[in-house]
């Protein structure tokens, strides 16, 4: 009786070992926004399992106008982020902050800066004297850059954080409103208003990766391998979302109830095209162009939004997103 009480004492000491030995890293992303479906690749990883098979146990944190993800993440809040950009990946490098971008999920800056045709407002040098409202999330370092380097003072501008909903702009609280292709605008032309006039950083030469996952230095000196297993499941959750885009809208919607179908497939719809825009198209989503990393801190030291040059080394580690395997990252 004794020998088969120590054998039973055994197999239970012997399982709870292997619990504690497989136990899920926890970690938390923090999203730069509030739950949509720009961040469906997220979601899909985690209701899909994805996470789960690298031994994650995620949490996915919304974010919102009065909070900057990279801070967030800089400050210990949150391991992860889908934060503003490369520029604001720059910016915060510049101010001391050990924030380093491991991916892009859009290599294309989606924002527009919009404004009503009867406004009056055609060209930038329009915007002096207008309130122009603006995400705090990196955007606001594109708009100034704009600005400067159509020669205008930035400060001749009136900032104003951007509402949650375009509301302020239809009732004409704000001359100047910063939209996505794939959310704001969207949601403007659905209710009727498409007597707008549109300004396109790209048309101004302005080609910078945005919406880069960004993560600390002490990740990636202290836990690489929770970096390298984080990466590699959302980007083949990001995949199966851009593949599978009716049933990661469904996905999406569990997040919130607020959230209408309608409008999370257009912007799902939108968010795969740009996250197969150029080089990405073959090279795999999530990649960052080192030539574009190049050109953003070009840029913002041109218009003075950084006080010195930033290592790109530094500011971005590509090891974890090259690791990672194709047929997890381009899309079919």
């Amino acid at each position: 009786m004794r020998i088969k009480q120590g054998i039973g004492l055994a197999v239970v000491l012997g399982l709870l070992t292997a619990s504690v030995g497989h136990a899920e890293d926890k970690v938390s992303i923090r999203l730069k926004w509030l739950h949509q479906a720009q961040f469906a690749g997220y979601y899909v990883a985690k209701e899909k399992g994805f996470y789960k098979e690298e031994g994650l146990d995620v949490t996915i944190n919304p974010g919102g106008p009065q909070l900057v993800a990279e801070n967030l993440v800089a400050a210990g809040t949150d391991d992860f982020a889908q934060g503003g950009g490369m520029e604001t990946v720059l910016a915060g490098r510049d101010k001391g902050l050990p924030i380093v971008a491991i991916a892009a999920v859009f290599p294309k800056t989606p924002v527009l800066l919009v404004a009503k045709k009867e406004s009056g407002i055609t060209k930038l040098e329009d915007f002096p004297g207008k309130k122009v409202s603006m995400w705090y999330t990196g955007t606001q370092y594109i708009v100034r850059a704009m600005l400067r380097n159509k020669g205008i003072d930035p400060a001749k501008i009136t900032e104003v954080p951007q509402a949650v909903t375009m509301t302020p702009f239809l009732r004409n609280e704000v001359s100047v409103a910063c939209v996505t292709v794939f959310n704001e605008l969207q949601s403007l032309i659905a209710e009727g208003v498409t007597d707008l006039v549109l300004f396109d950083p790209a048309d101004y030469g302005i080609v910078i990766p945005r919406d880069t996952i960004v993560t600390t230095e002490k990740m990636i000196k202290e836990r690489p391998e929770v970096a390298q297993r984080f990466l590699r499941a959302s980007l083949r959750g990001w995949k199966y979302a851009v593949e599978n885009q009716p049933e990661a809208v469904e996905i999406t919607l569990k997040q919130s109830p607020n959230l209408k179908k309608d409008h999370q497939t257009i912007m799902l719809r939108e968010v795969a095209k740009l996250m197969t825009w150029g080089p990405s198209k073959e090279k795999g989503l999530g990649y960052l162009d080192p030539k574009a990393a190049e050109f953003t801190m070009s840029f913002l030291l041109e218009n003075k939004q950084l006080s010195k040059a930033v290592p790109i080394g530094e500011a971005v580690n590509a090891r974890f997103w090259t690791e990672v395997p194709l047929s997890l990252k381009v899309v079919r």
